[in-house]
């Protein structure tokens, strides 16, 4: 009886094995080549059953471009032999997986213009004040007459407070004797280079459109403002791309300036953001072979900063109190307002706007686009 329990078991440890190891799981870190060209990365795929499998972003991290609707298994691995258009072969002895793809079924190569870093520098601040003026003297029929602009400002890492002066001897404009000043802006501004926020405190200019007009107002503001990041383009750019069966160079003129020569591997390649001025100007992209035989295409664009790149927004907001006679009165300030700016890049050829503005006897609303 117990030689026959022993046989049962070791009949049963056969069958299972071979099955054990058929779905066992082999993870393999293969060099790729397509299309006859090694791209110089390393992906990792995984051996089930004779099949390999991936997943999708490690392909398209490879250059691969994978259907929406491909068919992910629970463990987010998909089956090579599920892309269609897509064929490989794999070298076992070399850990090499050859593979063939038309090229829509590969991902374009971006070329940037120039080398950025994706790396954000540190915005450093110091503490200090600074004094700027400018004074002027005239002497005219025996009669002297002084005047002088003078900004003070004091600095830190929590803000900038800045107060702006107007003196004048010798005359006056606004009948108050022979001497007088007048107090210009006073305001307390804090900027946050992460956010690209602004928040200000005391006299403001509103925010305001080309088909608006701002205001003075003594209160509080808080705006997006996108002069604190000076690498940063606004508008939407010209984009350029193509693709070559065999390896090549590309070299794009703007405005018959070059911006941009490389080697491009076959399949497609795409060049986003050139970096153009406004206006309406030409690129010529030049693709030549490894035999010297050249295409040129030339393609007219209009740039303008009056659009915003899409998903870029910027607004602004404010209330506070009218100021009235700046720059002859110090503080004459008037009724409450208030006022909202917006716009948003929805595409590259479709920028909205929106203004409101409003105080106790008058409102006024409006929106636009480009």
């Amino acid at each position: 009886m117990a030689r026959l329990v022993a046989a049962v078991i070791i009949v049963l440890v056969l069958a299972i094995a071979p099955r054990a190891a058929a779905t066992a799981d082999e993870t393999l870190a293969l060099d790729v080549v397509v299309n006859g060209h090694a791209i110089g990365k390393l992906g990792e795929f995984v051996m089930r059953d004779g099949s390999l499998l991936a997943r999708p972003k490690e392909l398209r991290d490879l250059g691969f471009r994978v259907p929406a609707a491909a068919a992910v298994g629970r463990d987010g691995l998909l089956s090579l032999s599920a892309l269609p258009g897509f064929a490989w072969r794999l070298d076992q002895a070399t850990q090499t997986i050859y593979v063939t793809a038309g090229t829509n079924r590969l991902l374009p190569v971006l070329l940037q213009a120039e080398a950025t870093s994706s790396d954000k520098l540190p915005v450093e601040s110091g503490s200090g004040a600074t004094l700027d003026y400018d004074v002027t003297g005239t002497s005219v029929a025996g009669q002297n007459v002084a005047s002088g602009l003078f900004d003070l400002r004091a600095f830190s890492p929590w803000g900038v407070a800045s107060s702006g002066l107007l003196a004048r001897a010798g005359g006056s404009y606004n009948g108050t004797g022979a001497y007088s000043t007048v107090r210009l802006d006073s305001t307390y501004t804090y900027s946050d280079p992460d956010t690209l926020h602004r928040y200000r405190l005391g006299d403001v200019i509103s925010g305001g459109l080309s088909w608006t007009r701002p205001v003075r107002l003594g209160g509080a503001q808080i705006s997006a403002d996108f002069s604190m990041r000076p690498d940063l383009v606004t508008f939407p750019l010209p984009t350029v791309g193509g693709s070559v069966a065999v390896p090549s160079t590309v070299d794009v003129l703007v405005n018959g300036t070059q911006l941009l020569s490389r080697e491009v591997q076959p399949g497609p390649f795409a060049i986003p953001q050139l970096p153009v001025i406004t206006g309406a100007g030409t690129v010529a992209l030049t693709v030549t072979n490894a035999l010297g035989r050249q295409v040129t295409t030339t393609l007219p664009f209009y740039a303008s900063s009056a659009l915003l790149a899409p998903g870029l927004q910027t607004f602004s907001a404010e209330a506070g109190a009218v100021r009235r006679n700046w720059g002859f009165i110090s503080d004459d300030y008037g009724a409450l307002a208030g006022s909202a700016t917006f716009r948003r890049g929805l595409w590259n050829d479709l920028t909205l706007e929106a203004h409101a503005e409003g105080t106790s006897d008058l409102a006024m609303a409006g929106a636009a686009s480009w």
